[in-house]
């Protein structure tokens, strides 16, 4: 059995199950939970002590205003240090790293990597992103009219993730590029990759499509600044030559020192150190 046919019936119920209750809200809403047992049996008074301190300081550092940046910045290079702080200001229209980087020659491809539907024909707000970090490539790349001679392949790789939405990731972000670009969209060969539901199976996968098309295995890889260390060192690691460019993550932090939109933020930065950690220790990152 190939490796793509085994990770392909992976249970993402229970990856997420497992994420929810480590570093997302889970976590403290169970130790909250059992805490009020606790005290209402009367028992434990200073295991309740120790857990509620744990739990209230847990949710103190997510909410602080500093911690997305704080943690976030380790991940990012300086162009998209800088890419990040152009995206804060409200009047920017400039998703991606500005110079574009001076790898965009000769390649083979470029690859979209998925972030959620909302419902048939609408990605999530970060895959939406992304096709506008598209949009401007194209057109700003200098290779516009190339690519469109060459008829350059543009993947779109995700599978299906919503449990409410039968249409694929990749499907829903190849009718809405038609919206980011507009219609000459079709000029590009656009290809959907409908079964990853995953950074790692969007790199399997990808290699799949290349290697039986022929395609040159280098690549332009588009995703969001704080998914590119991830991404890019797992697609190295299937045997790409990977060209990134950052998308621009547009999530605006809370007002005020603390507040819930800053630990959403930090959240979702903290999935991509569990990922690099995870994704290390199975083998998949090219270190």
């Amino acid at each position: 059995m190939s490796e793509t046919s085994i990770i392909a019936d992976w249970n993402l119920s229970i990856i997420k199950l497992f994420k929810e209750f480590t570093f997302d809200a889970g976590l403290p809403t169970i130790i909250l939970i059992v805490c009020c047992l606790l005290l209402w049996l009367c028992i434990f008074k200073r295991v309740v002590k120790l857990l509620l301190t744990c739990a209230s300081l847990f949710l103190i550092i997510l909410c602080y205003k500093g911690t997305p940046k704080f943690l976030l910045d380790p991940l990012l290079s300086q162009a998209e240090k800088d890419l990040q702080f152009r995206a804060s200001e409200i009047f920017n229209q400039n998703t991606i790293v500005q110079p574009l980087p001076s790898c965009l020659h000769n390649i083979g491809g470029i690859i979209v990597l998925g972030s959620g539907i909302y419902q048939k024909n609408i990605p999530g707000i970060v895959a939406q992103t992304r096709l506008i970090g598209l949009s401007h490539l194209l057109k700003n790349s200098g290779f516009e009219k190339q690519w469109i001679n060459e008829k350059l392949p543009i993947i779109f790789s995700g599978g299906v993730t919503n449990i409410y939405v039968e249409q694929s990731e990749a499907d829903a972000m190849k009718e809405f590029a038609a919206y980011t670009y507009g219609k000459n969209i079709d000029h590009f060969n656009l290809i959907a990759e409908t079964k990853s539901k995953n950074t790692y199976q969007n790199a399997l996968f990808a290699k799949d499509i290349f290697e039986k098309k022929n395609f040159r295995k280098k690549i332009i890889l588009l995703t969001s600044s704080q998914h590119m260390f991830r991404a890019k060192r797992v697609f190295l690691r299937q045997g790409f030559d990977v060209c990134p460019v950052p998308v621009a993550t547009l999530e605006g932090f809370g007002e005020g020192a603390f507040n819930f939109a800053n630990a959403a933020k930090s959240v979702s930065i903290l999935n991509e150190y569990f990922g690099v950690l995870g994704y290390t220790i199975k083998g998949w990152l090219e270190i």
